[in-house]
């Protein structure tokens, strides 16, 4: 067999979920030109070996000796062609092979010693998200002699990369980040931190070694603040940081790590660096980024306008030229990314706003693109917006979110758990405890959130009603909306109790906590069980009134919570017997089978037969609901407070009413009683006699 033109080589351990997919995009690069693949198994439990069998031309055992240069280097030793590739198992080559392919048959290869390809590291599972991409040398000449060094984050032994070739074209998407686990990552880095504290005590000045220590203590914040003292300890004490360019990307990822752990040394390590680096992307750019974020958590506004410009030129400049001018194979520039890029602009369109500036904040929140955005910068978005006098924005928000709910509509690439974090927060602006009226902002849509907003205007029963009939999806209906329509009386169509249930609790949950505003109309006007004109209704009554009285954060005055009961027990008659079998409401044993709060209805009903003509088995069957229904305590205690507030008026009003012979009779018999000793035969024999009992009150009292 002649020699391949290119050795593929490979390391793999348990890799069973990510594999198959690798080897397979990388059948038509060896399709393409001669290939050959040598898989080196470092001790998989799984099925990785049996995968690797059915493509790779070479596949062996080597023993894991903590030290990936020595695995790497076994595979290489194996490979006979003139090129050698690493790829890893989570590493999925794009289609596009003809640059790789133009390359090594071409004359160039014969000149150059390595080849850098573009590593595309997502930050989702499905890697149709946020990226960062880097140039990674990957590939080198095999007759140069080139091997890995390092036991951990190993590398080719080369002193220079002038004879690199640089391949912008041939990517390899990985998705291994964003399918690890933390469990996974705090035992990576612990492995890999004890490997490169090994390295480290032979060369405890080493930039390179120093950064790869703060990357791998993100999980252990002792040691991760540790390493981000060394780092700026060691980068303060070199006579030129600038010369080594492991340097600026050090103090980047300290001052990341500085800022999670709120180090008190964060604003002067700011100016340190700032002041140090002054060319370099990673500080202009990513350091740049943290810095403008922890400005913001301290407000100081004045600063964020004048960091974020500086952001936003950096970014331009960099765009014109990916390849910066530092190192291009050193760690990918972060926060390039849209999101990072319409993050920053939010936080500056805030700042714009806290210092009056309102033109500069409308322009930024316009340029917000929801395509590329995250919930960070939608809540940040919104959070603005309501800042903002509603009439200034109206246009903004229009064109906004018509757009962004009529991509929703038509099923067009919309990030479901973004739509539902947006969604979240419109929710919370219709609120009915929002003191300021943020719903205005969404007056001018021409959708049904465009009609709740408007119904939270309406000032008449006909005006609610019109815009009730022409709501399409009563899933979009707000609480503030609901909450203005009860207060018009407005009658709800037969169509709103048909709501999907989750978003009927939603509705009921917010406006219960206004329900002493709402008393009288909920009471009245809308619990009337002879206009109850389908079972949803009642549904949707029965389960708002349940909600306000059993509800702790429900703050109602006694009155009220009378009302409120008093309307519960009608209600809840016709809900039980429409909803369960009446031979089933007679069996006290297998009642206790239905719903809490149904449950705690029919004892509700059960006592209330029992109030008048015996008060002893009213509180019997009260303390029974509790027992059955431990959330019922607080309207348990309120009905047997009620009943001894009762108790006691009616003795007063006996004392009150007591003829002169009566009360002569009763002091006649405390005199008496005072006569004998305390559970004495004769005391408990005049209590009992017919003559104390009709004074006993009196006596009692």
């Amino acid at each position: 067999m002649s020699q391949p033109l290119l050795s593929i080589g490979m390391i793999v351990k348990n890799e069973e979920r990510s594999l198959e997919n690798c080897l397979k995009a990388l059948t038509p690069l060896r399709q393409t030109i001669p290939c050959e693949l040598v898989i080196a198994d470092t001790g998989s439990t799984d099925k990785t070996k049996e995968i690797a069998g059915k493509y790779a031309d070479i596949l062996f055992d080597f023993k894991w000796v903590n030290d990936f240069s020595k695995a790497r280097n076994a595979v290489m030793d194996k490979c006979s062609g003139k090129w050698f590739l690493t790829v890893d198992a989570d590493e999925y080559l794009l289609p596009d092979t003809n640059e790789i392919v133009d390359f090594l048959n071409s004359s160039l290869s014969e000149k150059k010693k390595l080849a850098s390809v573009v590593i595309r590291n997502h930050h989702n599972k499905k890697m149709n998200g946020t990226f960062t991409e880097f140039n990674a040398i990957r590939m080198v000449r095999t007759a140069t002699n080139i091997r890995y060094e390092g036991s951990i984050h190993e590398h080719f032994n080369f002193t220079s990369t002038d004879e690199c070739q640089i391949l912008t074209d041939t990517v390899f998407n990985h998705d291994g980040y964003a399918n690890i686990s933390p469990q996974h990552i705090a035992e990576k880095e612990k492995r890999n931190l004890e490997l490169l504290e090994e390295e480290l005590k032979a060369s405890p000045q080493d930039l390179r070694l120093i950064l790869q220590c703060l990357e791998s203590s993100t999980q252990n914040p002792e040691k991760r603040i540790y390493y981000t003292n060394l780092a700026f300890r060691t980068l303060q004490n070199m006579p030129t940081p600038t010369n080594d360019g492991f340097a600026p990307i050090c103090a980047y990822k300290a001052l990341s790590n500085a800022e999670i752990d709120k180090s008190t040394n964060l604003s002067d390590w700011f100016d340190w660096t700032f002041k140090t680096f002054t060319s370099s992307n990673y500080i202009l750019i990513d350091a740049k980024y943290i810095y403008i974020k922890y400005l913001f958590n301290n407000k100081e506004y004045e600063k964020i306008i004048e960091a974020g410009s500086e952001f936003l030129t950096a970014i331009k400049n960099f765009t014109k030229n990916k390849i910066s001018a530092e190192n291009p194979f050193l760690n990918p520039i972060v926060h390039i990314h849209p999101i990072h890029i319409n993050t920053i602009k939010t936080l500056i369109a805030n700042a714009f706003i806290e210092t009056k500036q309102t033109k500069n904040a409308l322009k930024l929140l316009e340029e917000i693109d929801f395509d590329s955005a995250d919930n960070y910068v939608i809540t940040n978005w919104f959070y603005n917006i309501t800042l903002l006098d509603a009439e200034a924005v109206t246009k903004v928000t229009t064109n906004k979110l018509n757009s962004l709910f009529l991509k929703q509509e038509n099923n067009e690439n919309v990030d479901t758990s973004l739509m539902e974090h947006t969604n979240s927060i419109i929710k919370g602006l219709f609120s009915c405890s929002q003191e300021k009226p943020h719903y205005k902002i969404f007056s001018s849509l021409d959708n049904d959130l465009g009609i709740s907003a408007r119904l939270c205007e309406a000032k008449t029963k006909k005006e609610a009603e019109r815009l009730l009939g022409i709501i399409k999806d009563w899933n979009k209906l707000m609480p503030s909306a609901l909450k203005q329509a009860i207060i018009l009386k407005a009658d709800l169509p037969k169509e709103f109790y048909s709501t999907n249930q989750a978003h009927l609790s939603f509705l009921i949950n917010d406006i219960s906590d206004y329900a002493e505003e709402l008393v009288d109309v909920l009471t009245k006007h809308y619990s009337d069980t002879q206009k109850f004109n389908c079972f949803g209704h009642i549904s949707f009554i029965f389960n708002l009134l349940t909600t306000i009285i059993l509800n702790k954060s429900t703050n109602i005055s006694d009155i009220s919570k009378s009302k409120y009961l008093e309307k519960l027990l009608d209600v809840s008659n016709e809900y039980l017997n429409i909803c369960y079998n009446p031979e089933l409401l007679q069996n006290e044993e297998a009642i206790v089978c239905i719903l809490p709060q149904h449950l705690f209805c029919w004892y509700l009903i059960k006592a209330h037969t029992r109030k008048l003509n015996a008060p002893l088995e009213y509180i019997k069957t009260l303390r029974l609901a509790l027992n059955r229904i431990p959330e019922s305590k607080p309207v348990i205690e309120f009905l047997i407070a009620e009943l001894q507030k009762e108790d006691a008026r009616k003795k007063q009003e006996q004392i009150k009413n007591a003829s002169p012979e009566l009360i002569a009779l009763a002091e006649q018999l405390k005199t008496m009683l005072s006569a004998f000793p305390e559970d004495s035969p004769e005391l408990l024999a005049i209590k009992e006699s017919p003559m104390y009992k009709q004074v006993a009150f009196l006596i009692e009292n």
